[in-house]
């Protein structure tokens, strides 16, 4: 005699004779040859399953922190921030979030954008670290494609600063000690992408 079975959600073999006794006793038949739909995951779609993901920590102590990550155009990125990072006296002062807190945009602020708010994590793409006043606000989540708008190029590496009041104005450097010294505590960012095919 010939032994039958199926699959039930994409496990293992099932006696036929087990699962019409499962079935007959619980009043549900469930056969499926495939996973569940929940189960189930498409490739093509996008932000399913990221190409690289990582997490670094940005401290406040430097207006820029180079990922290591390289974007080209046609990449998409998502980044998650969290954490406190301090400014102010010998950084006992205010904490604040990654989406910053007070007004922006003046020449001694990382990024001088008056749309970006000082105090936040901010970004860049730029071939090198480079104190030019670019860069986008990245807040808690951001999420968008390369090139980004506002940085220093349309594809490079991937900064993420703290944007801090403490650059020169003539843009020449920024002054260590102010974030050295008077900062402290960091940003903890996750970092996700999607790489153009």
């Amino acid at each position: 005699m010939k032994r039958l079975a199926c699959v039930v959600d994409g496990r293992s073999p099932v006696p036929l004779r087990a699962l019409a006794m499962l079935c007959a006793w619980s009043g549900v038949i469930l056969l499926s040859a495939a996973p569940a739909a929940s189960q189930a995951q498409n490739p093509s779609q996008p932000g399913t399953r990221p190409d690289e993901s990582l997490i670094i920590n940005v401290p406040a102590t430097a207006p820029w922190t180079d990922t290591g990550v390289t974007v080209r155009a046609g990449d998409r990125l998502e980044i998650r921030a969290w954490g406190t990072a301090r400014f102010g006296d010998d950084g006992v002062g205010r904490g604040v979030t990654p989406n910053g807190l007070g007004r922006g945009g003046e020449c001694s602020f990382v990024v001088t954008d008056s749309r970006v708010p000082a105090h936040a994590l901010v970004g860049n793409v730029a071939p090198q670290i480079t104190f030019d006043g670019l860069g986008f606000l990245v807040g808690a989540r951001w999420n968008g494609a390369v090139p980004v708008a506002g940085s220093t190029a349309p594809e490079g590496r991937l900064f993420l600063g703290f944007n801090h009041g403490a650059m020169l104005c003539d843009r020449s450097g920024y002054d260590s000690w102010a974030f050295r010294i008077n900062n402290s505590g960091a940003f903890t960012v996750e970092i996700a992408i999607l790489r153009r095919r």
